[in-house]
């Protein structure tokens, strides 16, 4: 890249890259100074902690400017974990604010440093780094994609019916690569707002733009995965539970005749002509032996003892 003094990289080009940190108090104050537009912008740097994007009209020679924070990094298991960007675009000018380059995938700060100063401009070079910023999301997404071909084994192959709670524990994985990937998907869309007639032939705005949409549709397309798997879960513990109500419900009807003539019989009346019979003992069994049968023949020819689902062969357990 051409001249470097300290956080400031000036391009061939022409456009300056300033980065700073908010261990630079003072240089976010002449910052200020500097790009009196920037004032509220910095102020916001400092306070806030979500994703915020404005696009601000300009009174010097460049019309717009593109400011905002974006969350890049954030941990799953720890909501209050999070990293932001706050950057400060125009045509001419590029500020950033506690980026931090090796949160990136695969690439060193020279090499981004290089890819950038090949734009022509500063919001070509922003887009580099967004850019880079999705290459580390779709890693991400690459690493979803493993666990959840793990998840389809083990339902396909091993499901005892607790995978549901491992299907939610996706879907959250999920939902999070989401909500970091849409606040890019609307700076796009406030690139062409600010800087319309520039992005529109601009490379890197393409290539961010598809990278974008590879990662969409590939989210798109899990959400569907795991929404099927969702259901399919839901439809197989709703299954198992009818066969359980079944199972419960044919037993306590075949039980029913031992119950009433068992309780019959238990009666503490003086004269129960059974009692001095020289056979009432098989009698009796007799009698509820028989009612039971008939009463299982007759569920047996409604169908209500037989699976809910006939399957040829043995289930894997």
């Amino acid at each position: 890249m051409g001249e470097k003094r300290e956080n400031v990289h000036q391009s061939r080009h022409g456009w300056v890259w300033k980065e700073f940190s908010f261990a630079e108090k003072n240089k976010l104050g002449q910052l200020a100074e500097e790009f009196p537009e920037s004032e509220v912008w910095v102020s916001n740097a400092i306070n806030i902690e979500t994703n915020y994007l404005r696009v601000i009209e300009l009174d010097n020679n460049e019309t717009s400017a593109l400011i905002g924070s974006l969350n890049y990094s954030h941990d799953p298991a720890d909501p209050e974990t999070y990293k932001l960007l706050h950057y400060y675009v125009t045509a001419n000018t590029l500020i950033t604010i506690d980026l931090d380059v090796d949160n990136l995938s695969d690439i060193s700060k020279r090499t981004l440093f290089a890819r950038m100063d090949k734009c022509e401009d500063a919001f070509g070079a922003f887009l580099v780094i967004i850019g880079e910023l999705l290459n580390t999301f779709l890693d991400g997404i690459d690493d979803f994609e493993e666990r959840l071909i793990e998840l389809e084994k083990t339902i396909r192959f091993n499901n005892r019916g607790n995978a549901l709670e491992d299907i939610f524990d996706r879907r959250s994985d999920m939902l999070f690569i989401k909500h970091l990937a849409i606040p890019i998907e609307e700076i796009l869309l406030a690139m062409e707002e600010a800087f319309y007639e520039e992005v529109e032939n601009n490379n890197e705005f393409r290539k961010v733009s598809v990278r974008l949409q590879r990662a969409m549709k590939l989210l798109y397309h899990y959400e569907n995965q795991i929404e099927t798997l969702l259901n399919m879960n839901i439809s197989l513990y709703s299954y198992r539970g009818n066969e359980i109500i079944k199972a419960l419900t044919v037993f306590t009807v075949l039980v029913t005749p031992i119950t009433v003539f068992g309780a019959l019989w238990g009666m503490n009346f003086k004269y129960m002509p059974e009692f001095e019979w020289k056979l009432g003992y098989v009698f009796a069994w007799a009698v509820i032996l028989s009612t039971t049968g008939l009463i299982y023949w007759w569920l047996h020819r409604k169908g209500w003892t037989g699976d809910v689902l006939r399957r040829r062969g043995k289930i894997k357990k």
